[in-house]
């Protein structure tokens, strides 16, 4: 097999500051409401920041071994993409459903920067690594 061609390296560059962005997000504000702010790692958070480190490790063996994968890690990356995205999204609709009613005035929490990252980079993750996952395969 020969290395991973020079065309995919952006997506699985791409793919590692996805993981990144992982990571910052799971550790900044995921709701805040006037003053407050609830971080990421309270609460689903510390799972993302788990499932961005996985995928990182993944993509970076892949990448370490010159774009050579073995046992299928090539799909950890996609697959730990995809949950952490499902994680946000849930978190992000149970937020946005929090609203109340109070003096004819709609409040309720806001969605953080820290959750919209993760949602942003794990969709990020999921595209990128999907892509480099099957340009693997082709080559195998």
């Amino acid at each position: 097999m020969s290395a991973l061609p020079t065309n995919y390296m952006p997506n699985m560059i791409a793919g590692l500051l996805a993981c990144v962005g992982i990571v910052v997000g799971s550790l900044g504000p995921w709701a805040t409401f006037l003053n407050f702010s609830k971080a990421g790692i309270d609460g689903d958070g510390m799972l993302t920041m788990i499932l961005g480190v996985i995928a990182a490790i993944a993509l970076f063996s892949i990448l370490s071994r010159g774009g050579k994968a073995k046992f299928g890690d090539r799909w950890v990356a996609p697959a730990l993409g995809a949950i952490t995205l499902v994680i946000a999204i849930v978190d992000a609709a149970n937020l946005s459903n929090q609203e109340t009613t109070v003096l004819r005035s709609t409040i309720g929490p806001s969605i953080g920067w820290g959750l919209w990252v993760v949602l942003l980079c794990g969709a990020a993750l999921c595209v990128t690594s999907f892509t480099v996952a099957r340009a693997m395969a082709k080559r195998s």
